[in-house]
């Protein structure tokens, strides 16, 4: 029962929709629009974006391939280094801790007095 109803009501709205399309175009609804309207109008009816010959094909760029190659390898040895560290087990803190390091901040937010630190906390 729901089926039928619901395409009948999805043809009833194709029907509407070049009334729409059509609304932007009426200098009489353009008069009593927002002001964002006229904008939307343009864009909607595609003028305004630039030109696909405007745009450059190539960018410019500075440095040899050895340069380049030298910056890639020290990013790769910067990545390397920071995975080492994330993957250290002795970061870890638990559950408790991080409970305690955000209570502290949110004494800290509300300008509470704030609870007493957890011993040996990193970061603190």
């Amino acid at each position: 029962m729901a089926r039928p109803i619901a395409i009948i009501a999805g043809l009833a709205g194709l029907t509407v929709l070049p009334g729409c399309a059509d609304l932007m175009q009426q200098t009489a609804i353009s008069q009593i629009a927002p002001e964002w309207f006229e904008a939307k109008a343009v864009e909607v009816k595609g003028e305004g974006y630039p030109e696909l010959s405007d745009i450059p094909a190539v960018r410019p760029f500075d440095g040899t391939e050895k340069q380049w190659t030298a910056e890639a390898a020290q990013l790769k040895a910067s990545a390397d280094k920071l995975e080492a560290q994330r993957a250290a087990p002795s970061d870890m803190r638990t559950a408790e801790e991080i409970r305690a390091t955000a209570a502290q901040w949110r004494a800290l937010a509300e300008g509470s007095a704030p609870p007493p630190a957890a011993k040996d906390q990193p970061g603190q």
